[in-house]
């Protein structure tokens, strides 16, 4: 910044107000400080400058599953409103491990973010409010017992239901659920679909799984042996439908024709016309964009904690068809 300044024939102090965009310099001085400024080569010290301010204008968000393409939606409507706001995003990942996660967080925080965004952790209820003590934050896609802090969701409880009735409204009466068994939406939807199921005087069938396409691959293999398999398959979430769905082509089952299979989320893998997959869709990116507005709004010193369920729709594609043998 020295050496900018003696160049420019200027103040260190006036260097230091273009570099923070101060509408207190002229446009003459400002055009003339950067100049000198990419003639040398000078970037200012992030680093720096946010210990001067108390605030870096990031915000850290730790991802459950890079992997899985929900959180590419999630992390895009979270960027558009960190951009808005003037704020950048900085991500990382527990992959899939509470340990992970931690580590996630803890480097999130040891980079002074402004604040946390937390999707689908797997984190308990009393690590998560222990962070919130540490940063305003926003969770995404868990139900808990938080304190001083604020979440999002997806109405678990409608998206299964739509799901039984789509599935009862085309004939199918055996219909199993490949559960995801993690806090973040899992043990809600293998809830709700039991309880449709039985509100409509149909014995659930489920079996322990994970949001991934090795658990529907595992799944539909243990499924389609049973004695009396089931005609509709309803997987946890997009990539265990994926599963599902190149398990039963190697088995020769016919899809929709011989067993119809839903997935959750609605990822861009479910719209592609070879998998053509019927889902329910969550609004990812608009989940993202809340969760990011909700987070801006702490840290701007909102106190009162906000809770919100967004509506899910059910996408009937190719993957579901009327029940041949239920």
């Amino acid at each position: 910044m020295d050496d900018v300044a003696a160049k420019a024939g200027v103040s260190r102090a006036l260097v230091s107000l273009v570099m923070r965009d101060s509408p207190r310099v002229s446009s003459h001085n400002r055009e003339k400080v950067l100049a000198v400024a990419a003639d040398l080569g000078y970037r200012p010290n992030m680093a720096a400058r946010n210990l001067a301010t108390g605030e870096t204008k990031t915000i850290g968000v730790m991802l459950n599953d890079i992997h899985n393409p929900f959180f590419t939606a999630i992390a895009e409507g979270a960027s558009t409103a960190a951009g808005e706001a003037g704020m950048q995003l900085v991500m990382s990942s527990g992959w899939l491990r509470e340990a992970g996660e931690t580590e996630a967080i803890e480097m999130l925080l040891g980079m002074r973010t402004d604040g946390l965004l937390l999707a689908s952790p797997r984190l308990s209820d009393v690590t998560i409010n222990e962070f919130a003590t540490q940063a305003p934050t926003v969770i995404l896609g868990v139900w808990g017992r938080w304190e001083n802090l604020d979440s999002i969701n997806n109405d678990e409880q409608h998206g299964a239901e739509l799901i039984v009735d789509h599935l009862v409204g085309l004939g199918h009466t055996r219909i199993a659920h490949i559960a995801g068994n993690l806090p973040a939406g899992g043990q809600q939807r293998r809830a709700a679909f039991a309880e449709a199921m039985v509100a409509r005087g149909l014995a659930p069938i489920i079996i322990d799984g994970d949001f991934n396409e090795e658990s529907g691959y595992e799944g539909a293999g243990v499924l389609m042996s049973l004695n009396e398999p089931p005609t509709a398959i309803f997987a946890g979430n997009d990539l265990s439908a994926i599963g599902v769905l190149s398990r039963l082509h190697e088995m020769g089952i016919r899809v929709p024709d011989d067993v119809s299979v839903v997935g959750y989320d609605d990822t861009n893998i479910a719209g592609i016309s070879a998998v053509s997959l019927t889902t329910v869709h969550q609004p990812r990116e608009e989940i993202g964009f809340i969760a990011t507005q909700m987070l801006l709004e702490r840290i701007a010193g909102r106190t009162d904690d906000r809770h919100e369920d967004l509506e899910p729709r059910l996408v009937v594609r190719q993957t579901t068809g009327p029940a041949t043998n239920s």
